[in-house]
């Protein structure tokens, strides 16, 4: 099983990953695109120097060296359970899913936040956390928005893409994931 969640910063991915893993899916292995390639930098390789220097200048990671490390993670995983946090952030990464989990099923989550909840959710997650990306709140948000329909388009074309409220409390996500993906 592969499910994949996407939705903009602050949306609650990662904290329903987490809860998934502890609650329900105890062997399931959450990749974030950033916590893989912080990884890769530090391996020693020619392309993890490569993602070393482009992280330590602050510039973008180009979508094919994002879709390597994930493919090359998910390759070694074999058919243990993922769930991919973050990840398509263009439409050139949503085209490549049907490469990296070829011949796997995909359950795709879009979780859908407005704009207020967000907001809230980033101050207190500042507040609690001190994440060094919540300073750039609005700039990330602005780029989840500029793409985000493009990428739903993409997706659609290959897969069902589950969009679910996600302005709820934790607990109330949480039902609305397993409900979706079958797993009560």
């Amino acid at each position: 099983m592969v499910i994949v969640f996407i939705g903009p910063p602050g949306s609650g991915k990662g904290t329903q990953a987490q809860v998934l893993k502890d609650s329900v899916l105890p062997n399931l292995h959450i990749l974030t695109v950033s916590s893989l390639l912080k990884e890769k930098s530090s391996d020693g390789s020619i392309l993890g120097n490569e993602i070393k220097q482009k992280m330590d200048n602050g510039d973008l990671i180009e979508d094919s060296i994002v879709i390597s490390v994930l493919k090359e993670k998910s390759d070694s995983l074999g058919d243990k359970q993922i769930l991919v946090d973050g990840f398509p952030r263009s439409s050139i990464q949503a085209e490549s899913l049907k490469v990296i989990f070829q011949n796997k099923n995909l359950n795709i989550i879009n979780f859908t936040v407005t704009d207020e909840e967000l907001l809230a959710r980033i101050k207190k997650r500042s507040l609690e956390e001190s994440r060094a990306d919540d300073g750039v709140f609005d700039k990330r948000l602005a780029i989840y928005k500029k793409t985000h329909n493009k990428i739903i388009e993409s997706l659609s074309k290959d897969y069902e893409v589950i969009s679910i409220d996600a302005n709820d409390q934790i607990d109330s996500i949480f039902k609305k994931i397993i409900e979706k993906l079958s797993l009560n």
